[in-house]
């Protein structure tokens, strides 16, 4: 029986952590000198749409910091690992889904050990001046073999998929991102940012920044990149400077302050 229910939990678990085994992102969020560690436990939502659930939650300052999504058995994911993998990389939010995809079944032997006991009586009779006298006995026999079991299985699996979220403090509130070729083309240049999210209660959301919104310049300078806009907030942190900002083709300026 030991050996059954080793061959079974073999079969049906894993001691793999996927999420960690197949995460892709910050290896650990804390180190930001943006990050809030004022956050309270972890908390997990599932989801059916990430675009729009992940929208909503930069929109009040969480910041996607990984993701991990796989294809495995139902019953070797737990939520204690997504938990220890949210831990590991200072995630505040995981955003989670899964979706059946197929079963795989089929069957393995199990040959287990067999011994038959066989019992045996005997009888002896002997003659003498005396008279006769006679005497019982018995023996056993024991036979050793093995026998084996067809042991059937059935085991769902299905996609599954996480995004880990950190809480950030927000310099400007603006949460980017490339601008396409198209924008390029259309405003004529390399330089630029696309406004993804406005976090809501910063001062680019005070300001009126939309998303959408493309971000030209800061203080004068054109944004050359994602990570020159980076820069320019830490060159300007700590005053309040102006945006220069394409919106459906029309300028617009804002003046907002760096934190």
């Amino acid at each position: 029986m030991k050996k059954l229910c080793a061959i079974l939990a073999l079969l049906l678990a894993s001691c793999v952590n996927p999420y960690a085994k197949f995460y892709q992102g910050v290896q650990d969020a804390r180190q930001s000198p943006n990050y809030d560690s004022a956050q309270g436990d972890l908390k997990i939502y599932s989801t059916d749409d990430f675009k729009r659930d992940s929208q909503a939650l930069m929109r009040h300052g969480y910041i996607p910091i990984g993701k991990a999504s796989f294809n495995i058995a139902v019953n070797q994911v737990t939520k204690g690992q997504l938990q220890e993998q949210a831990n590991k990389v200072g995630a505040h939010i995981v955003l989670i889904s899964s979706k059946y995809t197929h079963t795989i079944s089929g069957a393995i032997p199990l040959v287990l050990p067999q011994t038959t006991t066989s019992y045996s009586t005997r009888t002896a009779t002997a003659y003498g001046r005396g008279g006769t006298v006679t005497a019982y006995g018995s023996g056993t026999t024991k036979t050793y073999g093995t026998q084996t079991m067809i042991m059937p299985y059935s085991v769902a699996h299905a996609d599954f998929g996480a995004l880990f979220f950190a809480k950030t403090k927000a310099k400007v509130g603006i949460i980017p991102q490339s601008i396409d070729d198209e924008t390029r083309k259309r405003l004529e240049t390399n330089a630029g940012i696309k406004v993804l999210v406005v976090v809501e209660g910063a001062s680019a959301f005070q300001a009126d920044v939309l998303p959408g919104d493309i971000v030209l310049a800061v203080g004068g300078e054109r944004v050359q990149s994602m990570q020159h806009y980076v820069q320019l907030l830490k060159k300007y942190e700590g005053q309040t400077v102006s945006f220069q900002l394409d919106r459906d083709g029309k300028p617009v300026e804002k003046h907002i302050a760096i934190h």
